[in-house]
């Protein structure tokens, strides 16, 4: 049995870049999508393509000791069950300064929901946690970075020396 783990291991779909990986983190392995807005005509926001980009990014940005249920869904009738995940996305309604016009323009956003539970001591988190986020990656992140620290005990990930030295000198 051991060989055919190995085996599998070497398949190219689990290789690196994959979006398929055999120890996916504690965030990354955890999240949850509808279809969304790419193949559901009651998706506000497209939900499959930003929960995996944010979920990588947050995954590279703290670190949490036990897994975190990030679900995500485009509308209020949460096919992805946004009331039972640690913290569930939700599409809907925000609003984001257009500089150029110096007016409040209706953009992609969402409501987020905190705390819902499954099993034995299961709770829906019914009300928003926050509402109007917009989905955009430097409004919403912030936020989750926020209330996964304040909420779950994530910490910033500790960046390697290697890495800090190659920022600062422009490497990539």
């Amino acid at each position: 049995d051991d060989d055919k783990v190995r085996d599998l291991l070497k398949e190219t779909a689990l290789g690196q870049g994959s979006r398929l990986k055999v120890n996916a983190g504690f965030i990354e392995g955890n999240t949850v999508s509808c279809t969304g807005a790419q193949f559901c005509g009651l998706g506000l926001i497209e939900t499959k393509a930003n929960a995996e980009s944010i979920a990588k990014k947050l995954e590279s940005m703290v670190t949490v000791d036990r897994p975190i249920r990030i679900h995500w869904t485009g509308c209020p009738n949460s096919c992805g069950q946004v009331q039972v995940a640690d913290i569930g996305i939700m599409g809907g309604p925000a609003r984001k300064l257009d500089e150029a016009t110096g007016k409040m323009m209706a953009v992609p956003g969402c409501k987020i929901f905190v705390g819902g539970k499954i099993g034995e001591d299961a709770h829906l988190s019914l009300d928003p946690y926050k509402e109007g986020i917009p989905l955009e990656e430097d409004s919403l992140i912030p936020d989750l970075v926020g209330i996964l620290k304040t909420q779950f005990g994530a910490v910033d990930k500790k960046k390697r020396k290697r890495d800090v030295l190659r920022s600062l000198i422009g490497i990539k």
